[in-house]
């Protein structure tokens, strides 16, 4: 890469939310060994844009900053699963069933142990034994489920057949012609690699069992179907369609030699069984007992933590970094604090969306591929360090080598866009308004979405207002029930952004470090679930958009996603329902003959992007008051494919806009929402001096004035 666009150094900290008074351990790799330098600065805006809003950061005083010996961090992708330790065996049976999904010259392993390795690839099945491979060319398919039977005695013997309820093609059966000789079966097996970064398998396994002898293979294929396999000589028989939620697989054979996953897997998908009258893996997990193994799966970069702080009792809650140096180049490794328990909380909360920051974190999708833009070079030096180091993992939006989307992302790995001075989304888009609340000196706390996931409406009760970022798009049911029962209290919420409450996503039960999402049915993604696999393995839950749930983001924040685009924001214009007496407040100090927001750091206007519209169907309050409505969006802003039953043209479509709405609560609280994720980009023109800044600081300012909001006795025509 040229010279502007080197990195030496990049890391990631555990955990992403730390408590003042609690540990961080802080992960750091060097591209050559060698020293680098570590400081603590808190992020104050992090736009570092010609035209943005500018970056700045506070130096904090930390007793870990200092010089650090700095070497490279190996990370490997591939999930596989680990399973029992055997003992040494004079002959040995291995079957299963597999679906190859990206056969590929390379071999593929199935299963490894010992000396011994059974592998896929398109010339057919690879045994090996020692010194000895074996070639058994049967032709295998993708995306077919296959039976397989591996007998190794004094000669080897490979059984290959379609796993379908009809055979509709003759079995493939191989028996080797010379004596198999030095079978070493003892030491941990595994399934799906051959060993650290090796021969990775692509697609599913399932039914997977290991005998201490050589079997016929019409003897192992009745074991190979039955539930509960007793067949004599069963060493280990794993049954994936139990503990879905875990990352444990378990041994059904009455010997207890359990197994565990690694680099997440997908689970609750659809097996060799699944026959399309259960789309719910919990109702029938015998259709559901595979596991989807990757070669790029990672959601654990395993790096050895380069140092651990205790974070001070007294530091105040906030957006920090570590300032990581490196032979003159730079890396954040970003962190949130909240507070101690002890310690006095602000009234507003900044509630950071740690969620939706997995979901796109290490996105590839709109560089790699084209699929916005045609972009064969990276953007900046954190783009060309993702294009060299893509075992970083990918984000929720982006697909595994072999096609299917990526359903978990992980905070422990480097995040290459969770970092200042990148492009203006996500993070350093809500930056703007975390840059906003200190300019108007607004002391504020952080609480963030893997808090709210944790503590439910607890991690948001000692405070008055709770401000989203620009974009809060993924929510769990726990966030979003501690969202709703929070406003039922008497909570003021500020929406501060568009396409929020959007997708449903899981976290792990085990790891609160990984979240998953299934992309049921409809919405604007890119890519969709498999039939039969909509529903998540963490929790259970049917996934998708939270609208078709029965939760549209209407009913909790008045508006919902109307249309998105990338070409220029544009401004809003009032409303006559702006001149209603409930929202003087609001208005108070601005011309409302006048449009505004025709400003702004993210495409030259408030209004763009990504943009939400009230509609009373979708379960916006009847009494709430649409006060602004944004106006002459470009050709590219388009409405949102879930609003269409049938394609048809529209033209100038009034549904495409961005409506400002503000309504009670009956608890004597309020939800003030923007509609637009460019709106945020908007408060800092002109030095914070101007018509957005003036408008979002009046609705704080009453919203921390704890007079309870008249709730009204009327509804409103908006």
């Amino acid at each position: 890469m040229p010279e502007p666009f080197a990195k030496y150094v990049v890391g990631y900290a555990d955990p992403l939310s730390v408590c003042a008074g609690a540990s961080l351990d802080v992960f750091v790799s060097c591209e050559t060994p060698g020293p680098f330098a570590a400081s603590l600065v808190r992020i104050v805006s992090a736009d570092a844009r010609p035209r943005g809003t500018g970056y700045r950061d506070v130096a904090v005083v930390a007793e870990f900053a200092g010089s650090y010996d700095g070497a490279p961090q190996a990370t490997t992708p591939g999930s596989y699963a680990e399973l029992a330790t055997l003992p040494r065996f004079a002959a040995l049976t291995f079957a299963c069933k597999f679906y190859p999904t990206l056969l590929e010259a390379a071999p593929q392993t199935v299963v490894h142990g010992g000396n011994v390795s059974v592998e896929v690839d398109v010339d057919g099945v690879v045994v090996r034994v020692g010194e000895q491979s074996i070639v058994a060319p049967v032709e295998l398919r993708e995306n077919r489920w296959h039976r397989l039977v591996v007998s190794i005695g004094t000669r080897l013997v490979v059984h290959v057949d379609r796993a379908a309820r009809a055979q509709t093609e003759p079995a493939y059966e191989y028996e080797s012609q010379t004596d198999v000789r030095g079978l070493a079966t003892a030491g941990v097996w595994e399934l799906a690699r051959r060993a650290t970064g090796q021969a990775h398998f692509n697609g599913r396994l399932e039914a997977v069992r290991l005998y201490d002898r050589a079997l016929d293979a019409g003897s192992a294929l009745v074991d190979l179907d039955a539930a509960h396999p007793t067949h004599a000589g069963l060493f280990a028989a794993w049954d994936f369609a139990l503990d879905v939620e875990s990352s444990r697989i378990t041994d059904v054979s009455g010997n207890g030699r359990h197994g565990t996953l690694h680099q997440t897997p997908t689970r609750a998908v659809r097996g060799a069984l699944w026959r399309g009258d259960v789309f719910n893996w919990r109702e029938d997990p015998r259709q559901y007992a595979a596991i989807h193994f990757h070669d790029d799966d990672l959601t654990d970069a395993g790096w050895r933590p380069s140092f651990r702080w205790r974070v001070p009792d007294d530091l105040p809650s906030g957006v920090y970094a570590v300032k990581l140096d490196c032979r003159g180049s730079e890396d954040h490794v970003v962190f949130f604090v909240r507070p101690a328990p002890h310690h006095r909380r602000a009234r507003v909360a900044y509630l950071a969306s740690t969620a939706t920051y997995l979901a796109y974190a290490n996105q590839q999708l709109g560089f790699l591929n084209g699929v916005f833009v045609e972009r064969i070079v990276p953007r900046d030096y954190n783009d060309a360090f993702l294009f060299k180091h893509r075992e970083y993992g990918a984000s929720l939006y982006d697909c595994h080598r072999d096609g299917s989307g990526v359903h978990y992302s992980s905070r422990l790995r480097p995040i290459l866009n969770l970092k200042p001075k990148c492009l203006p989304w996500a993070f350093s888009a809500d930056a703007n308004l975390t840059a906003w609340l200190e300019r108007i000196g607004e002391p504020f706390d952080v609480v963030t979405d893997e808090d709210l996931h944790r503590d439910g409406v607890a991690a948001l009760e000692p405070y008055a207002v709770v401000v989203t970022g620009a974009h809060p798009e993924y929510h769990s049911t726990r966030m979003l029930d501690g969202l709703t029962d929070w406003l039922a209290t008497g909570g003021r919420l500020m929406y501060m952004g568009g396409n929020g409450f959007y997708w449903r996503i899981a976290y792990s039960p085990e790891n609160p470090a990984i979240i998953e999402v299934r992309r049921a049915e409809d919405g604007t993604r890119a890519w969709i679930a498999e039939p039969g696999e909509y529903y998540h393995s963490f929790t259970g839950e049917y996934g998708g958009l939270w609208r078709r749930l029965g939760r549209p983001p209407n009913a909790l924040a008045g508006i919902g996603f109307a249309a998105q685009g990338f070409d220029g924001g544009t401004y809003y214009r009032f409303t006559a329902a702006a001149s209603d007496p409930r929202v003087a407040f609001i208005v108070d100090g601005i011309d409302l003959g006048r449009p505004f927001g025709k400003h702004g750091t993210q495409g030259g206007g408030a209004a763009g992007e990504e943009i939400d519209r009230f509609d009373a169907s979708l379960g916006s309050p009847p009494h709430a008051l649409v006060i602004a409505k944004s106006e002459d969006h470009r050709p590219g802003m388009l409405r949102v494919k879930e609003e269409f039953l049938m394609t048809r043209p529209l033209g100038n479509d009034p549904d495409v806009r961005a409506d400002m709405t503000f309504f009670e609560t009956v608890a004597g609280g309020a939800v003030f929402s923007t509609g637009s994720i460019s709106y945020a980009g908007a408060l800092s023109t002109n030095d914070y001096s101007n018509d957005v800044a003036r408008l979002t600081g009046n609705v704080l300012r009453r919203f921390v004035d704890p007079t309870p909001f008249e709730y009204p006795t009327y509804t409103e025509s908006t």
